[in-house]
């Protein structure tokens, strides 16, 4: 028999995004629904962190099927006072796109990262053009880009990240003069395009990544750094006017780095 217990967290009726009060008919189809997105055949590249998922589904799934368990369960949820919480309520309204967005951002901000992405990408797959800009008020919007930034970040999925915290930067440079995310934004692009986004490219793009990381530098010393590694490229393409001339920018950055000196003077052959 299944357990009546009530978990941390999340209700059943959270986990199978329904309002408390759905019919046996909705849950069944909301059940279907996300077996389809959370088992481990769908994700083959996270098996733990799916069948986790596809566990809990069950769990919930069979104690709010069944009358009997469904009616001692909604007494104890209802003593902890989770009836239609902001989560059920938004999650219930399944053709609502601002209601979608809302749940987005709800996760986000609860640090449910992977419920926030498998949303947004099904959002993303019903509605090529969906924007959260488009249902949420300007700080709102704000927030869930820089936490999609986050979630993708924690994925390793670094093109992605950088793509929701580049739009983020771009909207506090041109917008108010109160900047919420502004440095940590410029900080966390910069080691994108300087560090992640360059693994595995061809030295022309990894240098298009590098010129892209300039404009964030504040420290002379990261700037100079960068400089250096372009210069390396440079060097690797048979431009040795253009390593130079990167190593001289560097230097004049930083005149006590002696890396960049013995550098330049092992390719001007001096």
């Amino acid at each position: 028999m299944p357990s009546v217990e009530l978990t941390e967290g999340r209700s059943h009726y959270q986990t199978l995004r329904v309002r408390s009060n759905a019919s046996r008919t909705e849950i069944h189809s909301a059940f279907r629904r996300l077996v389809k997105i959370y088992h481990p055949d769908k994700n083959p590249h996270r098996i733990e962190w799916a069948e986790a998922k596809m566990r809990e589904l069950i769990q919930a799934y069979r104690v709010v099927s069944d009358d009997t368990q469904r009616l001692l369960y909604d007494r104890l949820l209802g003593r902890r006072g989770e009836f239609q919480s902001f989560a059920e309520r938004m999650a219930a309204r399944h053709d609502d796109l601002a209601a979608q967005a809302k749940l987005v951002l709800h996760y986000l901000l609860e640090g449910e990262f992977d419920d926030a992405i498998d949303l947004h990408e099904q959002l993303m797959l019903r509605r090529a053009t969906f924007c959260m800009g488009d249902h949420l008020d300007d700080r709102d919007y704000l927030d869930s880009l820089f936490l999609l930034g986050e979630a993708y970040e924690g994925r390793r999925q670094w093109h992605t990240a950088a793509r929701f915290y580049w739009e983020a930067y771009e909207r506090e440079k041109s917008g108010p003069k109160k900047r919420y995310f502004f440095e940590e934004l410029r900080d966390r692009l910069r080691v994108l395009f300087s560090q992640r986004l360059i693994q595995g490219l061809s030295p022309e793009d990894a240098l298009k990544h590098y010129r892209r990381a300039l404009p964030l530098c504040i420290a002379n010393r990261d700037a100079a750094l960068i400089y250096k590694k372009m210069a390396a490229l440079h060097t690797r393409l048979g431009q040795r006017l253009d390593a130079i001339e990167a190593l001289d920018k560097a230097r004049r950055l930083c005149p006590g780095m002696k890396a960049i000196e013995v550098m330049r003077k092992k390719i001007a052959g001096t």
